[in-house]
């Protein structure tokens, strides 16, 4: 009896074995890999617009060196969240916004040296804003200062709100370039150090400027507290940085001009360069682009 339940085992064993090399087989003769290449996975290079390739070498890479990646890449962003392509009309006006209202200003205030210097030599463009779990949104982020992401591009149009919104994301991540490049004073960890908190995203604006910041986000550390300050001071000028801080509260309004002054110093004693012109013409190239001035 023994040795029938050991025949049987056996012979059972030699039908499975018989069945996983058939399947082995089957699929070796019927299941060919595509030669393909695969995209995103390397070797593949979606195909340009040649009218916008051809802009984009003339105004940018020529004279800074600069390209655009415009062909969608979802791992040029967080692929775990939701973001969609930037539409081929809006490649141009966005690179052109960029060239006249943060580019031309920082040239004409230093040289084509310094320019070369701080632009990022990649520009990333996507169509929407990348949302968070918390209800924030991305709109734009630097990496290791080569490396920009602008996102939204798809809600472009040509007014003063949507020029001034895009040109903050912009001036932002330029402003981080300059920083990282050179340290601001220490001084200006300690204007407010006890308000800096990474739950900004839970006061309102109003709140953030009782305080002495520009906005909430500003509230998130001292390097953004420094970048936001800047950007506010450029985007949307002098006059409506003091009326924020005649609004804010009479320690707020303090705190608020201070860290304008460690601004104005920053530029002055780390880039020599006129903190005071460069707002002036920020201001003109936002107008000037408004207005269909070609610069």
């Amino acid at each position: 009896m023994i040795n029938k339940i050991d025949i049987r085992r056996t012979g059972w064993s030699l039908f499975i074995l018989c069945l996983l090399f058939v399947g082995i087989q089957s699929c070796k003769e019927n299941d060919s890999v595509s030669s393909d290449s695969i995209p995103n996975l390397g070797g593949y290079k979606p195909a340009g617009n040649p009218t916008i390739d051809a802009w984009i070498k003339k105004n940018l890479t020529e004279p800074f060196n600069v390209a655009v990646k415009y062909q969608y890449d979802p791992f040029e962003v967080d692929f775990m969240k939701n973001t969609t392509p930037a539409k081929e009309e809006y490649v141009i006006p966005t690179m052109e916004l960029v060239k006249q209202c943060m580019v031309h200003p920082y040239l004409k205030n230093s040289d084509s040296a310094f320019v070369k210097r701080i632009i990022p030599k990649l520009w990333v463009l996507i169509g929407s804003g990348q949302y968070n779990d918390n209800g924030t949104v991305v709109l734009g982020q630097a990496e290791g200062g080569n490396k920009i992401t602008l996102m939204d591009v798809n809600k472009y149009d040509k007014s003063r709100q949507f020029v001034q919104s895009s040109n903050y994301t912009v001036q932002h991540e330029t402003a981080h370039i300059l920083h990282q490049t050179r340290i601001f004073s220490p001084q200006f960890k300690y204007v407010n150090p006890e308000y800096y908190t990474t739950t900004w995203h839970n006061y309102p604006d109003k709140e953030a400027f009782d305080l002495g910041f520009v906005r909430n986000y500003a509230m998130a550390s001292a390097e953004e507290d420094f970048v936001e300050t800047i950007v506010y001071l450029l985007v949307f000028g002098q006059k409506a940085y003091d009326d924020l801080a005649n609004k804010s509260t009479p320690a707020g309004k303090n705190r608020l001009k201070i860290k304008e002054q460690l601004v104005v110093e920053y530029f002055k004693d780390k880039w020599n360069m006129d903190f005071r012109q460069l707002q002036v013409d920020v201001q003109q190239g936002i107008n000037g682009y408004i207005a269909g001035n070609q610069s």
